[in-house]
């Protein structure tokens, strides 16, 4: 990748990352958003100047786990004090991130159904041309697999979070456990999306890489 290439990766990694970050409740986004922002522009240049190409997704892979976790656990931590309109608004803006987390894998399942499924390359073609160029090929084939199956887990996650939740209790004698499920409308199509969308792309992944020919 060119250094002029390399550099527009960069920013576009930090614009990204600075939309996950409305994964996180908004006291911690306030009080250490700008902490983690920088931090993740003192790793991305840390790995950019190893030298190979593998760069990117090493970023992505610790960024997308560390979210996954990290996200969660502080949503939890501020499930207890958060008033019935800022959890709206929360809910509201895991459904946010998690659509933009699904926007990449549902363009690419989308124009891979209609291009060889129906025949009509009108969202594929453009793909095709702007992958013609092995070098972007070669990206797109490191970076894709972990951008698009990290970014669906994310999204399941953090979505699943918003409208679920469990409960296991002792009565009498036996244990039980309960789940329930909020009707968060956004936040359940955005789950359901992403888990329809992930099971593809492993389905896809599986026939083409596992299978026999």
């Amino acid at each position: 990748m060119h250094e002029r290439d390399t550099d527009r990766a960069s920013r576009l990694c930090e614009r990204v990352y600075g939309l996950l970050l409305a994964a996180y409740p908004r006291r911690f986004r306030d009080t250490y958003g700008s902490q983690m922002a920088q931090a993740f522009s003192d790793l991305l240049r840390e790995e950019r100047q190893r030298g190979d190409s593998a760069w990117l997704i090493r970023i992505w892979g610790r960024a997308l786990s560390d979210l996954a976790v990290s996200a969660l656990a502080q949503r939890r931590n501020d499930l207890g004090r958060t008033s019935d309109e800022e959890a709206a608004l929360s809910k509201g803006a895991l459904a946010a991130v998690g659509f933009v987390f699904i926007l990449a894998p549902l363009f690419f399942v989308t124009a891979s159904v209609l291009k060889y499924g129906l025949g009509v390359g009108i969202l594929f073609d453009p793909l095709e041309s702007l992958l013609a160029d092995p070098q972007r090929l070669h990206w797109f084939n490191l970076v894709s697999p972990v951008v698009f199956l990290g970014g669906l887990v994310l999204a399941l996650a953090l979505n699943a979070y918003a409208v679920l939740r469990f409960s296991v209790g002792r009565e009498r004698d036996e244990v039980v456990s309960t789940v329930k499920l909020k009707m968060k409308l956004a936040n359940i199509a955005v789950a359901a999306i992403s888990f329809s969308l992930l099971v593809t792309l492993m389905s896809y992944v599986f026939l083409e890489n596992l299978t026999q020919r």
